[in-house]
């Protein structure tokens, strides 16, 4: 059994990155300078998306996020891992792939509905919630969980652990998704990681996508266009509704496991060290730059949060065109 007390674990901003950064300083993965950061291991697993779709079947009428859902699979890609994602709608089954890893050592990263995880005590669905499970004590029938929402290690109940695992609440059934790492011995050399995880990012934001999460909308830039657009047309489009959509936007920007500004903040930490650690002047300009779109997100946030619509135009305008720009540098570093 895996010991859970020694597990190495930190509260993070987002759960993909926060369970990936654990999972690598468990296995001693870095590049000679001590753990990975979270930013650092979510912009090498190119992490950085976007995508933008309306709905008034939501409270609040729409849906935003920052990064891409492939980040779990593409880090293994990055880092010349390898990654077997496995799912089944029998709870049994599921839990069995848990146990045997725990039983070789390796804990185990899955995904989990929020409002499932007794020890979260939150309403709101999320089935793709990456958390970690460490090591489990069968005659009690719990199992110790990272989750970056929590300092500490949390137990959770096996019955909670499968109604998380087997959920169909929102975005979609989450199937007790269970991804099984095998890591190198060493990373591979930072500016190839980093060459490859920016190519991503690029990908990411350039990419067409008809939908994503089963959701019709704009994808990447794309995404950030309708946002745009469907920002500045929302006193008309959503009426009585906007009293709802604006703080709803504050969360989905600094609150909803984004890392504080949409993910924009994750990325420019990744640039900015991997820029220290490579002595690369480019990459420390377009670290500066996510740095400004970061802070912007922010602004545009507190603004809803206030509920001032117009006082929001600019801010929208300005991180259109400074989205638009990040994507030419990280371009022109390719």
């Amino acid at each position: 059994m895996t010991n859970e007390l020694s597990f190495p674990h930190r509260r993070a901003g987002h759960c993909g990155s926060g369970a990936l950064r654990d999972l690598l300083e468990h296995h001693g993965l870095d590049y000679g300078d001590g753990p990975l950061s979270e930013g650092m291991v979510f912009g090498l697993a190119g992490g950085l998306g976007f995508f933008y779709a309306e709905s008034t079947a939501f409270i609040p009428p729409f849906y935003l996020v920052g990064r891409t859902a492939d980040l779990e699979r593409d880090i293994a890609k990055n880092l010349e891992a390898q990654v077997e994602v496995r799912e089944t709608d029998d709870a049994d089954l599921g839990w069995s792939w848990v146990a045997d890893e725990l039983a070789a050592g390796r804990p185990v990263m899955v995904w989990a509905d929020i409002a499932k995880l007794e020890y979260l005590r939150v309403k709101m669905s999320n089935t793709r919630h990456d958390i970690l499970i460490v090591g489990h004590d069968p005659e009690s029938d719990i199992a110790w969980v990272a989750d970056n929402d929590r300092e500490e290690l949390q137990t959770c109940s096996l019955k909670s652990l499968a109604a998380a695992r087997t959920s169909s609440g929102f975005p979609g059934p989450n199937r007790n998704t269970t991804f099984l790492y095998t890591w190198p011995e060493a990373l591979p050399h930072l500016r190839t990681a980093t060459r490859r995880a920016v190519a991503q990012a690029v990908t990411n934001m350039t990419a067409e996508a008809p939908e994503v999460a089963g959701l019709t909308g704009g994808f990447g830039l794309a995404g950030v266009d309708a946002f745009l657009a469907g920002y500045e047309r929302w006193p008309e489009t959503l009426a009585e509704l906007l009293p709802s959509a604006l703080p709803g936007l504050w969360v989905f920007v600094v609150k909803a496991g984004t890392g504080g500004a949409m993910f924009r903040s994750l990325h420019s930490t990744f640039l900015l060290e991997a820029s220290t650690l490579l002595k690369d002047s480019q990459l420390a300009a377009v670290a500066d730059h996510y740095d400004q779109l970061a802070a912007r997100w922010i602004e545009l946030a507190e603004c809803a949060k206030r509920g001032t619509h117009a006082e929001g135009l600019p801010l929208v305008r300005l991180i259109r065109d400074l989205e638009h720009r990040g994507v030419e540098m990280m371009e022109a570093l390719r």
